[in-house]
């Protein structure tokens, strides 16, 4: 073979990068160096630093000593982490020492001679996915999703949305500027992800991943553009230029990504969210606005969205001031709402009816039993710091286990605000992926067939009535250029 291409196949390849690199292996694209510098939290760092690019505050450690020490300077609560690891493994949101000697010895089993990382926990921060292109000179900008669910929830397990619904374009340009200095600094040619987190109006980066990740096929599927075979013909020598490659786009549509969970095969399990990934699968939801395209997303995971009942809350001191508005408008949609002491108190003293009922072991019927019951149609739970976190597991575990909505984030709350008020508009159309885009037929000299064309278009040198087109055929996969006489007559053309 004229070489191995490693950043396709997840965080397995990358593994193995040095020893096949030692064993005189032709690594084609991103480089071992590269690798190397991306997933080795010092020069990670080292590297942002002299961009002057914010990241976490962030050690390493090799035994609990020296974890504590980093813990202390970095200041709780922090992330612990292996290096090198897919899917979150072991990872763990700790808030103390004890919590850190409990977890740290699983982190450093998992990291073998590597070291464990020790980061910042952004809790409450909105994190963002971007996945990108690079030949070495240029940088093609795949897509920029955000996250529902906030920074400290592996990425695989948070709902995300195509294009972003509730950021700035000032802060979408500062992703992309990072995306671009980062990627040739660190000379990735191929392909990369980065996940930003805005944290307290600053965009940091929490992770760089060089190579392809789980959000790919996705992004090819919303802009009609084949990221993975263009980054190849990158690895390949092939530039960005050379083919004329453009940035695709989410058109008038939006996307939403939707994890879908295994808890039904697991009922006892604490189904809180966090960094260590638990989905199996995901799904697509599309529509025309972000409430549309949450709640099919919902739909095709299996588990919608209420109309009528009641909800349950239950937040953290932090959030009850940003509750509000997701209460009020659930309660003038008629929902009936359910809270534990303190959020019944602030919701009542805000002008919000709602029911007060007990906590789990603190009276009869408490909250677990109401939603055993079949009493809570959609449970709001926001836990914050160690305690909460385990004690109100009882409460996400009995509403898993009948498939009631179990929103941990004030985020995923006002997405399923946005969802229901489309599912009460009506889901009335099925959009397949072929009719996002115009279709129409141009004559192929290979293999005498038409071939339905749609993607990315784009025109350009109009010269004496003609024009110079050039379109992405997926039944190909190449960019199939042409030019066409324009007819003399007014006409539209079908294309985006």
């Amino acid at each position: 073979p004229d070489g191995v291409i490693l950043t396709l196949g997840g965080q397995t390849p990358l593994n193995l990068a040095g020893a096949l690199a030692a064993a005189g292996v032709k690594i084609l694209g991103t480089g071992v160096e590269a690798i190397d510098r991306a997933e080795d939290r010092d020069r990670c760092g080292a590297l942002l630093a002299e961009l002057d690019i914010s990241y976490p505050r962030a050690g390493s450690a090799h035994d609990i000593d020296e974890a504590i020490a980093t813990a202390t300077e970095v200041g709780y609560p922090v992330m612990v982490r292996p290096s090198y690891v897919l899917g979150g493994r072991a990872m763990r949101v700790v808030y103390d020492d004890d919590g850190l000697r409990r977890y740290f010895e699983e982190a450093r089993s998992v990291s073998g001679e590597h070291p464990v990382l020790i980061d910042q926990f952004l809790e409450d921060a909105v994190e963002f996915d971007v996945d990108a292109v690079c030949d070495g000179h240029d940088v093609l900008i795949g897509g920029i999703m955000q996250h529902i669910e906030e920074a400290g929830i592996h990425s695989g397990d948070s709902f995300a949305v195509l294009p972003p619904y509730k950021t700035t374009p000032e802060e979408l340009a500062v992703m992309r500027s990072h995306t671009h200095r980062i990627a040739l600094n660190l000379g990735v040619v191929g392909l990369m992800n980065i996940q930003f987190a805005n944290y307290q109006g600053k965009i940091h980066v929490l992770e760089i991943n060089p190579r392809a990740s789980r959000t790919v096929p996705f992004l090819e599927k919303a802009t009609g553009i084949d990221l993975a075979r263009i980054a190849t013909r990158c690895m390949l020598g092939i530039t960005l230029a050379d083919k004329e490659v453009r940035e695709g786009s989410a058109g008038d549509r939006f996307f939403v990504k939707g994890p879908v969970f295994p808890f039904r095969r697991f009922p006892r399990t604490d189904h809180l969210l966090g960094p260590e990934m638990k989905s199996t699968g995901e799904v697509m939801g599309i529509g025309r606005d972000f409430g549309e395209a949450f709640a099919r997303a919902h739909l095709s995971a299996g588990q919608g969205l209420p109309t009528t009942g009641a909800v349950f809350v239950s937040v953290n001191d932090n959030d009850k001031s940003d509750l509000l508005p997701i209460a009020r408008d659930l309660s003038g949609m008629g929902y009936r709402m359910l809270a534990t002491g303190g959020t019944a108190r602030y919701l009542e003293k805000n002008g919000i009816a709602a029911a007060k009922v007990a906590k789990v072991g603190e009276g009869t019927p408490h909250i677990g039993q109401i939603i055993r019951a079949g009493e809570v149609q959609m449970v709001i739970n926001t836990p914050l710091g160690k305690r909460s976190r385990f004690d109100e597991s009882a409460i996400r575990r009995e509403a898993r286990a009948l498939d009631i909505p179990c929103i941990t984030t004030l985020s995923g709350g006002r997405a399923a605000v946005d969802g229901i008020r489309a599912l009460r508009r009506g889901l009335n159309t099925v959009t397949s992926l072929q009719d996002l885009e115009p279709t129409d037929f141009f004559s192929c000299r290979r293999r005498n067939v038409k071939y339905p064309i749609f993607g990315s278009t784009s025109l350009s040198n109009s010269q004496n009535g003609t024009v110079r087109i050039s379109v992405w055929v997926p039944a190909l996969k190449e960019i199939v250029s042409a030019r066409i006489r324009l007819p003399a007559t007014k006409t539209s053309m079908p294309y985006r």
